[in-house]
This record gives C-alpha cells, structure tokens and sequence, in this order.
C-alpha cells in the first residue's frame, strides 16, 4: 500500500488522510485508522502517531525491483528481478507483485511483468 513508504517516519492519522487524498483515495480518517489496524505492518506508537516494521526482506525485493527497472518502462520478474536479489534469497512471484503494487508506484499486468502504474 502507498502508506509503507510514507511510515518510514511516524505520522498523524490527519497525514495519512492526505497521503491517501493524493493518491485518489477519498478515504476518512475512520477508514484510515481502520486499514492501519488491519494491515500487520502498520502499528500504532505511543504519541497516537502511526508507523511501519522494517522489513528488511521487503526492503531488498523492493530495492531489486528498483534496479530491473531502471531505464525501462517494465521488466520481467524472472529473470531481471530474481538476477538483482542476493544469490541466497528465494522469493515467489507473488511475494515480489505484492512488495512492487504496495509501494503504489508500480503494477503487475500479468504474473510475470512489473511496470511503473500507468496514470
């Protein structure tokens, strides 16, 4: 979802209303709170302020889907993305759409493609 790589830092329920205004999203603040309930990633700290777990492995994918596609408009998971990991990690196709579609920058088309989202 969009809000991961905005809770790198904490933010006010208010912030990730307007986080997801920017994103086409007409969502309140009920509805905010409620997806960040809902999502395990995202936790609430002790300022009311909401943030996300590092997660390195999703870091990783991400940085890799970074990489393939570099220059390029879309790329294959297998083999550009899956050549960028690190020899001694093994992630599934869905594992890298599901980390590519959360940061809201990129889509799947097919199960096999990564592109940037089409506007």
């Amino acid at each position: 979802m969009i809000f991961y790589e905005y809770l790198t830092s904490p933010k006010t329920t208010e912030q990730l209303v307007n986080i997801a205004k920017e994103h086409g999203l007409d969502w309140n603040e009920n509805q905010v709170e409620l997806y960040s309930l809902l999502d395990p990633n995202i936790y609430q700290i002790d300022s009311g302020k909401w943030t996300v777990k590092v997660d390195d492995r999703r870091i990783i994918i991400k940085e890799a889907i970074e990489r393939a596609l570099e220059n390029r408009p879309m790329t294959k998971i297998d083999p550009n993305i899956i050549a960028e990991l690190p020899n001694d990690m093994i992630v599934s196709h869905n594992e890298v759409i599901e980390v590519a579609v959360s940061t809201g920058r990129y889509e799947s088309p097919r199960e096999n493609i990564i592109r940037m989202k089409r506007k």
